[in-house]
C-alpha cells in the first residue's frame, strides 16, 4: 500500500462515526504544540519522509491522541490557561514536564502491555504515525535547542568564507541521531546560503560522494535540504495553472532550486541511489505543477494586449495583471532551470512569448502613433511597455518609451 493511501485510511478512521472527537483542550492548546515544533513541521503533500521533517498531520493526530488518552490534565489547564489570558508560549513551557512525564509513564506501560501498545497505535493513527512519535517527542523535549538551530541558521547565512562556515558546522555537537535530524531541518528553515553550507559540509566530510558525506554526519543536512525543497512543491498549488500567489510561488521555485543546486553542485549523487530517485521524483513533481502555468504564458500576453474583436475597446486590468505575472514566472524558471526538467517547454514558451510582445507592443505603438489622444491606446501601450521591459531589457524599453513620448509631443505641437 502506497504511503499516502495509509495516511488517506488513517485519517478516515479517525474521521469516522465511532472515532474519539477532539477535546476542547486539545483544540485551544494545539497552536501552542504547533509553535513549539515549528521548525520541523511541513505540510502536506509529503511524498517522502525525512527523519527530521515532521508532517503536520501526523503531528497533529498524536497531539490530540496526547490530549485524549495520556496528559489530559495537563493539557486541559494549559488549555484553561490560555482561555485565561496566558501567553501560549509561555503556558506551554510551562506544562510541558508535565506532559513529557505522562507520555514517558504511557510509554513504560507500554513495554509490559503489547496490548495497550497496540491500542494506543491505533489511536494516535497507525503504523506511520506511530513510527514518528518518538520524534515528535523528542522535539517537544529539545523544542529550545531547534529555536537556537534556527538562529543558528540565520547566522551563518551571514558568513561568505566556507571556512568560516566550515568551522561552525563543526561546532554541532550533536550526536543522537534524531536530534540530529531535527537539528539541521530546524537549521535549514533560515539558512540563505545551502550551496555555500552544502560545500562546508562537504569539505569537512574529505569529499562529496554519499558515503563520506553520511560518514560525516551530514546526512541529516543533506534530507532537511531535500525536505526544504519538497516543502516548496505545494507552495506551487494544488490546481494546475492556479497559482493563488504568484509572488509566493517565484519565490518557491527560486528555494527548490537553491536547495537543489546546493545537492547538485557539491555531491556525487548516483542517479539510482535514495537521495538519486528522491531528486528525480522531486524534480518530476515540479516540472508537473508548472507544465499548465508555463504553456499558458503566451494566450495571457497575448490576451492583454490584443485590441478586442468584440465591444468597447478597453484594457483588462486583471488581463495585463495575468500576463506581467507570466512573464515573471518565466524568469524565474528560467533563472533556475539547471534545477528543473521543463529545458523543452521553457524555451518553446521563452521564444514564443518573445515573439507575442515584440509583435504586440509594436502594433499598441502604431495604434497609439495613429490617435495619441486615445487614452486606452495608451493604457495598451503603456502595459506593452512593462511587458517588453521584463521579457528583453530596460534598453529596449526606453526606446518604446521615447517613441511613445515623441508621438504625444507631435499632437500637442499640431494642437
Amino acid at each position: 500500500m502506497l504511503k499516502g493511501e495509509k495516511r488517506k485510511r488513517a485519517a478516515d478512521a479517525s474521521a469516522s462515526p465511532g472515532a474519539p472527537k477532539a477535546s476542547k483542550g486539545e483544540v485551544i492548546s494545539r497552536p501552542a504544540f504547533e509553535a513549539a515544533l515549528a521548525g520541523v513541521l511541513v505540510d502536506p503533500p509529503v511524498a517522502h519522509d525525512f527523519p527530521g521533517a515532521i508532517d503536520r498531520e501526523i503531528a497533529g493526530a498524536i497531539w490530540t491522541w496526547i490530549a485524549r488518552d495520556v496528559a489530559v490534565d495537563p493539557v486541559a489547564r494549559l488549555a484553561d490557561g490560555i482561555e485565561s489570558g496566558a501567553e501560549p508560549g509561555a503556558a506551554f513551557e510551562a506544562m510541558l514536564p508535565e506532559i513529557l512525564d505522562a507520555l514517558k509513564a504511557m510509554l513504560g506501560q507500554e513495554a509490559e502491555d503489547y496490548e495497550l501498545e497496540r491500542r494506543n497505535t491505533i489511536q494516535m493513527g497507525g503504523e506511520d504515525t506511530r513510527k514518528r512519535l518518538p520524534y515528535v517527542i523528542m522535539a517537544l523535549r529539545r523544542h529550545k535547542l531547534l529555536d537556537q538551530a534556527a538562529v543558528f541558521g540565520k547566522a551563518i547565512s551571514t558568513l561568505q568564507d566556507e571556512a568560516a562556515i566550515a568551522t561552525a558546522l563543526q561546532s554541532i555537537a550533536i550526536n543522537n541521531p534524531v536530534t540530529r535530524a531535527l537539528w539541521m531541518q530546524a537549521m535549514m528553515s533560515t539558512t540563505a546560503n545551502p550551496s555555500r553550507v552544502m560545500a562546508a559540509a562537504a569539505s569537512l566530510s574529505g569529499g562529496g560522494d554519499e558515503v563520506r558525506i553520511a560518514n560525516g554526519e551530514f546526512a541529516p543536512l543533506v534530507d532537511a535540504m531535500l525536505s526544504h525543497a519538497q516543502s516548496q512543491i505545494a507552495l506551487l498549488g494544488t490546481h494546475p495553472g492556479v497559482f493563488a500567489d504568484n509572488d509566493l510561488a517565484c519565490k518557491a521555485i527560486d528555494r527548490f532550486h537553491r536547495l537543489m543546486r546546493a545537492i547538485n553542485y557539491n555531491l556525487e549523487i548516483d542517479r539510482k541511489s535514495h537521495w538519486g530517485m528522491i531528486i528525480a521524483d522531486l524534480t518530476g513533481r515540479v516540472a508537473e505543477r508548472l507544465d499548465r502555468p508555463m504553456r499558458e504564458i503566451t494566450a495571457n500576453v497575448t490576451k492583454a494586449l490584443r485590441k478586442p474583436r468584440e465591444g468597447a475597446d478597453r484594457v483588462d486590468p486583471d488581463d495585463v495583471l495575468g500576463a506581467l505575472n507570466g512573464i515573471y514566472l518565466l524568469i524565474t524558471v528560467r533563472n533556475s532551470r539547471d534545477s528543473l526538467a521543463v529545458n523543452a517547454l521553457l524555451e518553446k514558451a521563452w521564444s514564443e512569448t518573445g515573439q507575442a510582445v515584440e509583435v504586440l507592443v509594436t502594433r499598441a505603438l502604431d495604434m497609439f502613433r495613429a490617435n495619441p489622444s486615445d487614452p486606452v491606446a495608451r493604457e495598451r501601450l503603456d502595459a506593452g511597455i512593462k511587458l517588453a521591459e521584463l521579457r528583453f531589457n530596460p534598453e529596449y524599453a526606453d526606446i518604446l518609451r521615447r517613441a511613445r513620448d515623441g508621438a504625444g509631443r507631435r499632437t500637442v505641437q499640431q494642437a
